[in-house]
């Protein structure tokens, strides 16, 4: 059955993409501007979701927009456990930064993924 509550939209879809992602972008240069060669393996695991986004554009015709969002969040979820994991474990450190704060903010990936599910099933029902 078709989603009756998402639909594709460019500015949705764009904005969400890069507003999950962009602190991964930033996180990777300012590691990378410091010197911290992990700062490149984070700025690829921002990348990473960000291309999967413009596949997954590009083949929209092919892709209900619900499951093409719920995989996009979860890509951009995984990519931001495996960047604070690979900060944590190069031992690197931002002023003002707090892992146990950067870990629990993850929390919000599943978060919109359990709240977008709720919403594409209350449009169903």
């Amino acid at each position: 059955m078709p989603s009756r509550r998402f639909q594709w939209n460019r500015g949705g879809w764009f904005g969400g993409q890069l507003g999950g992602t962009l602190w991964l972008l930033l996180l990777g240069g300012l590691l990378l501007a410091r010197g911290a060669s992990v700062g490149a393996l984070v700025l690829v695991l921002g990348l990473v979701p960000n291309a999967l986004g413009v596949v997954l554009w590009r083949r929209r015709e092919r892709w209900a927009p619900y499951p093409a969002l719920q995989l996009l969040i979860a890509v951009s979820g995984a990519s931001a456990v495996a960047a604070l994991a690979a900060v944590w474990v190069a031992g690197e450190t931002l002023p003002g930064w707090s892992f146990r704060g950067g870990f629990l903010a993850l929390a919000v990936y599943p978060a919109l993924m359990g709240m977008f599910h709720l919403q594409e099933r209350s449009a169903r029902d």
